[in-house]
Formats: C-alpha cells, structure tokens, sequence
C-alpha cells in the first residue's frame, strides 16, 4: 500500500462510488443502491471499511456482527488495481480487529478462484457449498475462519 492510500469506515457520502464499484466487480451479480445504503447505514449491526486513493475508491469490504459471529458480506476491488494486495489489506484489517474468540463465515462463487485463494491464505477453509446460490446458477463455496486468541 502506498502512502497516499487511506483505510476507513465508510458512510452514505461514499454511497455512490461503491455502487459504481460493485457494478464494475460484480457486473450481474451487483447488489442495488438501496442494499449497499442499508448496509452503510448500519441497520443489520454491518459496517464497511473502504481503501481510497485522491478521494477514489479502490476498494471496499462489507461485514455484518452478531455477538462473536462475523458474516463477510462482499469484497470488491476496482478491476485495474486488482492483484495489487487492496483486497488483503481489507480483509487483514477486518481480521486483525476482531474480538479473540471470534467466528466468521462467508460465500464465494466457486470460479473466483483469487478471492478463494485470498480467503486461504488468510486462514479460512472451506466447510460446505450452496448449490445455485447465484443468479446465473452457480454454486457458492461456503467458508470460515476461527480467532481463539
């Protein structure tokens, strides 16, 4: 990460960027405006934490807590920046953060073969699948990781 890259919470003013982004990463699969606003406005006990650069955002990740319960929601990279570690920087601050003995799940389609083996390289497995999980029919690799410091 260079200097000029600044990790925070997001908030509605980035409401826009992060729906340009989710269209970009996620092209049919993008959740609307309204799911990421209920998600910045924290409603469901979620939060998301963005990497921006000059004001742009380069990335974001959204998660939801329950009690000791993690659930990652999305991770979204903006295609030209990708495979430059934004993606691992998120995912180690989140991890980094949590509570000791703490719990998290998430899905990931099963082609995306960089974001499951992000998810390995930072200590989740795999448990389970969800079959057709996905609006073109694919299957989500269901994973988690166990904090028990």
């Amino acid at each position: 990460m260079n200097n000029l890259m600044l990790k925070r919470k997001a908030n509605l003013l980035d409401l826009k960027q992060i729906y340009a982004l989710e269209k970009m990463v996620f092209t049919n699969e993008a959740w609307t405006l309204d799911m990421l606003k209920i998600e910045l406005l924290g409603i469901n006990n979620s939060e998301t934490l963005i990497i921006e650069e000059n004001k742009v955002i380069l990335g974001y990740f959204i998660y939801r807590k329950l009690s000791s319960e993690y659930h990652i929601l999305n991770l979204g990279v903006y295609p030209f920046r990708q495979k430059e570690g934004i993606g691992s920087i998120l995912l180690k601050y989140f991890l980094n953060d949590l509570e000791n003995i703490s719990t998290v799940f998430l899905e990931v389609k099963e082609s995306n073969f960089l974001a499951i083996n992000l998810y390995k390289k930072n200590g989740f497995r795999v448990y389970g699948e969800r079959k057709d999980y996905y609006k073109d029919g694919s299957s989500a690799l269901m994973m988690n990781y166990v904090k028990n410091i």
